[in-house]
């Protein structure tokens, strides 16, 4: 599931909330501050990412006229552009190494500004901050799947794409995040 703005602070809170919890380490900074922390450097990486996106629509405006003419899937298009564009800019599209190249990029902030104390390997601080962001990631994804498949079962046919799907979507995965605490 690919991160969203609205994600960044709910994401730095949980894994801020699980190092805290760690045995192994001591937080030496106000929780506020790792939050903000943590919080600006998932908010720079889902910026990079809007940004190679924005990118590859530019790209494709220009093509517009030889895709249509073309008949060419514009999503698989715009799939392989942006997998090129990433590549150039060395950003990664694989979420297993986006997230734990994420998890080590906040790690290395903490250490840096001197707002944590590992008395495990950094590794094991790593592991516990990427096993957060699946965990956050996976909570995100049942809940979506969840509110997928009571939009199949919606009385009436709900058109994808739609501002009222999109309304409809917005409010019960709304209601199933709260639900899930």
């Amino acid at each position: 599931m690919k991160l969203k703005p609205q994600h960044a602070q709910f994401l730095a809170n949980h894994i801020v909330l699980n190092l805290s919890k760690s045995q192994g380490i001591q937080i030496a900074a106000t929780i506020e501050n790792l939050n903000r922390l943590a919080t600006n450097i998932i908010k720079d990486d889902i910026q990079q990412e809007s940004n190679i996106e924005n990118k590859v629509r530019d790209i494709l405006e220009q093509y517009q006229e030889e895709i249509e003419e073309g008949d060419i899937n514009e999503k698989q298009l715009f799939a392989m552009i942006k997998k090129q564009v990433a590549k150039e800019q060395g950003f990664l599209l694989s979420y297993n190494e986006r997230y734990s190249q994420l998890a080590h990029k906040i790690l290395d902030e903490f250490i840096e500004e001197k707002c944590i104390v590992c008395n495990v390997p950094e590794n094991t601080v790593k592991n516990i901050m990427l096993q957060s962001v699946q965990d956050y990631m996976r909570f995100q994804e049942d809940a979506y799947d969840v509110v997928i498949a009571k939009l199949k079962n919606y009385n009436r046919k709900l058109i994808a794409g739609s501002d009222e799907y999109e309304l409809v979507f917005a409010r019960l995965y709304e209601e199933e995040l709260a639900k899930r605490g």
